[in-house]
C-alpha cells in the first residue's frame, strides 16, 4: 500500500486556459495526505480564496467553454454543504499562485479514484463557503510508484 497514489492533473477551462497544476494523494495511517500546487489563477486583487472540491463525474471535458460531465460534490453520507465528504480546505492564493498541504481521515485513497477535483471562481463577496463558476478540473487517477 505504500507504494500506491493517487494524482489529478488539473488543467483550466475555456475563459482561464493557463490555469495549471496538480492534486497529490498518498495515504497514510488512517487517511491521507492531499497536496495541491495551481499556478495562473485568476487575481482580481492580490489574493483570492478559491473553493476546491470532489466531484462525482466522468471526465473534465468541455463543450462551449464549460466542464460538462461534472456532477455534484462527492457527498455519500448526504450531508449539508460544508460537510461533503469531497469538501477541501479553500485554497489561499497569492498573485494567482496556490500551494497547500493538509492531512485529512475523512477520506480513503480507494473512494477518490476517478472522481474529479475542481476549482471554482471565487465569489464577489469574500465568503469561502459560496463558489462560482467552475474554472478547472482535473481527474483523480491511481498511480504505482
Amino acid at each position: 500500500m505504500n507504494n500506491i497514489y493517487a494524482l489529478a492533473q488539473i488543467k483550466g477551462n475555456e475563459k482561464y486556459p493557463n490555469i495549471i497544476g496538480y492534486a497529490f494523494f498518498k495515504p497514510v495511517n488512517s487517511g491521507i495526505i492531499c497536496q495541491i500546487e495551481i499556478n495562473n489563477l485568476p487575481n482580481k486583487k492580490d489574493y483570492e480564496w478559491f473553493p476546491i472540491h470532489i466531484h462525482g463525474g466522468e471526465n473534465c471535458s468541455m463543450k462551449n467553454g464549460k466542464f460538462n460531465n461534472i456532477k455534484e460534490h462527492y457527498n455519500p453520507e448526504n450531508k449539508p454543504h460544508p460537510y461533503h465528504k469531497g469538501d477541501l480546505p479553500v485554497l489561499f492564493s497569492n498573485n494567482g499562485y496556490a500551494f497547500m498541504t493538509f492531512y485529512t481521515t475523512n477520506l480513503k485513497l480507494s473512494e477518490i479514484e476517478n472522481k474529479l477535483v475542481v476549482i471554482h471562481e471565487p465569489s464577489d463577496n469574500d465568503n469561502p463557503t459560496t463558489f462560482g463558476e467552475k474554472i478547472a478540473c482535473g481527474k483523480i487517477e491511481m498511480l504505482t510508484l
